[in-house]
């Protein structure tokens, strides 16, 4: 019976620290974990050159149909 026992501690003490270094993923550090309503908080998007600007803009006059 404390075989039993001791085999059941073992695998449990194995899945808390699989789980507690599943937690340590580097992908989810410095993610935003406290968010303000109507506020995008991540980063900033770089800014398009003036030639993709009148493109994305022509693209959509031809889809509007006017």
């Amino acid at each position: 019976m404390p075989e039993k026992r001791s085999y059941r501690m073992l695998v449990l003490s194995l899945l808390v620290l699989g789980m507690g270094l599943a937690a340590c993923d580097e992908s989810e550090q410095g993610r935003i974990l406290l968010y303000e309503k109507g506020t995008y908080l991540g980063k900033k998007d770089p800014a398009l050159s003036q030639q993709t600007e009148d493109e994305l803009r022509s693209r959509a006059t031809l889809q509007a149909g006017t």
